[in-house]
C-alpha cells in the first residue's frame, strides 16, 4: 500500500472540498454560474446538494471510473466533482474537509483493490481494458483539423487534415534520426499534432475580426473576489501539479490513456491544448460568479507535473501557475473578448477533442470486447452502446463503450464459473 499516494489524494481531496465549502473555488464548470445564487443566500445548501449531484454523478460513474478502471490512471473527476459535493452541502468546514479527505484517500485505495480483484477472477479481462485507450493514442491528433473545419470551414480542415497527415508520415520514414551521435525515435503523433494546431494558429490569427471590452467593468467586483483568495487558490496548484509529478492523475481520457502506455511527453501536451481549449470557459463562468476553478485551467497544473524532474519542482510549477491565472484574470478576459476568433477557437478544440474520444473510445470498446470474449464480447459492446443512445444517453456517450466492456468482463467470468465459456 502507497501511504503517500493515500496521503497526497486525502490531501486533495479535503482542499478542495474546503475551497467548495467557502465558495472559494469549485471543479464543475456547470456549477460556477449557480454559486452567486448560493454566496447570497437564494439557494440552500440542501438544494445545492440537488444540484451538484445531478450534474456530476453521471461524469464520476458514467465517465471518470470506466476509464480510470481502463488505462490504471486515476481521472480527476472522481476526486474534484467529489469535493464540490460534498462542500456545498456540508455546513461545518471541518466536517466536510474530513469527509473530502476520507474519499480522497479511499479512491487510490479502491482503484489498489478493484485490480487486486481483477487479479483473481478466471478471467481476468484488466490487460483486456487497457486496449479501450489504444486508438486514442492514434486518433487524438487529427482534433486540430476538426475543429479548423468546425471554424473555417471544410476546405481549410481538409488541408489542415492533409497537412497533419503529411507530417505523421515523413516522421515515420524518416524515423530514427540521428542527434549529436544519437539515435532519437520523434513522435509520429507529436508532430502531426504540432502540424495541426500550428495551421489552427495561423487561420485564427488571419482572422480580423475584434470583439467588445466594454462589458469588462461589469466583473470588477468578482474579479477582487476571486484575488483575495489567491493565497487559498496557489496550494490547490501545488496538490495537483505535485500528484500529476507522479503520473497518478489525468484530467480526461487521452491524457490517461496516454499515461497508461508510458508516453508522459504527449500527456503533456494534450494537458497543455485542453487548458486552452477549456480557458475561455473557465474564465468566462469565473467572471461571472466570482467563483474560480479548483484546477485552474484544465489541465495545464497536471501537464506541469508531468514535465517536471522532481515533486518539488511541480509543486514551485503548479503554485505559480495558479498564481499567474489569478492574477491575470482580467486581462486574459478582456483579450479573449478583443480576439473572439481565438475565443471559438477554444470552443471547436473542445468540441473536436470531445467527437474524436468518443469514436476512438468506441473502437477501442470494441476491440476490448473482442479480447474478452471474441465475437460476443462485439455483440455487447455495440448492442450496449447502441441501447445507451436509444435510451437517451444514461450514460455519457464517450464512456458508453468503455463501461460496456467491463460489463463484458463481469459476464465472462459469470459465464467461466458456471461453465459456458472455456477458460484457457
Amino acid at each position: 500500500m502507497d501511504f503517500l499516494k493515500i496521503a497526497i489524494f486525502a490531501l486533495m481531496g479535503g482542499y478542495a472540498t474546503f475551497l467548495a465549502n467557502k465558495t472559494i473555488a469549485v471543479y464543475h464548470d456547470g456549477l460556477r454560474p449557480m454559486m452567486p445564487e448560493f454566496i447570497n443566500g437564494n439557494i440552500s445548501r440542501r438544494e445545492m446538494l440537488g444540484i451538484s449531484f445531478a450534474i456530476s454523478i453521471g461524469f464520476i460513474t458514467g465517465f471518470a471510473m470506466p476509464i480510470t478502471l481502463a488505462t490504471g490512471i486515476i481521472v480527476v473527476h472522481i476526486v474534484l466533482l467529489a469535493a464540490d459535493i460534498i462542500g456545498v452541502s456540508i455546513g461545518s468546514t471541518v466536517v466536510a474537509v474530513v469527509a473530502g479527505a476520507l474519499w480522497g484517500g479511499c479512491v487510490p485505495v479502491l482503484l489498489d483493490s478493484i485490480i487486486a480483484l481483477f487479479g483473481m477472477l478466471p478471467v481476468n479481462f484488466l490487460d483486456a481494458l487497457s486496449a479501450v485507450g489504444d486508438p486514442i493514442t492514434y486518433a487524438f491528433v487529427a482534433f486540430p483539423a476538426l475543429a479548423v473545419a468546425y471554424q473555417f470551414g471544410k476546405v481549410k480542415g481538409l488541408a489542415t487534415f492533409l497537412i497533419s497527415l503529411l507530417g505523421r508520415v515523413i516522421i515515420e520514414f524518416v524515423n530514427p534520426v540521428t542527434i549529436a551521435g544519437n539515435e532519437v525515435s520523434l513522435s509520429a503523433e507529436g508532430i502531426a499534432m504540432l502540424c495541426g494546431m500550428i495551421c489552427l494558429i495561423v487561420f485564427a490569427a488571419l482572422d480580423k475580426s475584434r470583439g467588445d471590452e466594454s462589458g469588462d467593468n461589469l466583473f470588477v467586483d468578482n474579479v477582487r473576489r476571486i484575488r483575495g483568495n489567491i493565497k487559498y487558490l496557489i496550494p490547490m496548484g501545488v496538490i495537483i501539479s505535485v500528484a500529476a509529478s507522479y503520473q497518478w492523475i489525468a484530467g480526461e481520457p487521452i491524457a490517461a490513456a496516454l499515461l497508461g502506455k508510458g508516453d508522459v511527453t504527449s500527456a503533456a501536451i494534450v494537458a497543455f491544448i485542453q487548458a486552452i481549449a477549456f480557458l475561455p470557459l473557465v474564465i468566462t463562468t469565473a467572471l461571472v460568479s466570482g467563483v474560480y476553478a479548483t484546477n485552474g485551467w484544465c489541465d495545464w497544473l497536471e501537464g506541469l507535473g508531468y514535465i517536471a524532474p522532481n515533486p518539488v519542482v511541480a509543486g514551485v510549477f503548479g503554485g505559480a501557475a495558479m498564481g499567474v491565472e489569478v492574477l491575470g484574470l482580467d486581462r486574459i478576459g478582456r483579450f479573449l473578448n478583443r480576439f473572439p476568433a481565438l475565443k471559438s477557437s477554444g470552443d471547436n478544440i473542445r468540441t473536436a477533442m470531445t467527437e474524436i474520444l468518443e469514436v476512438a473510445l468506441l473502437v477501442g470498446g470494441i476491440n476490448a470486447g473482442s479480447t474478452i470474449w471474441g465475437g460476443t464480447g462485439i455483440f455487447m459492446v455495440v448492442g450496449l452502446y447502441l441501447l445507451n443512445e436509444a435510451l437517451g444517453r444514461p450514460v455519457i456517450k464517450m464512456a458508453a463503450a468503455p463501461l460496456a466492456s467491463i460489463v463484458v468482463g463481469i459476464l465472462a467470468n459469470i459465464a467461466a464459473v458456471i461453465g459456458v465459456l472455456p477458460v484457457a
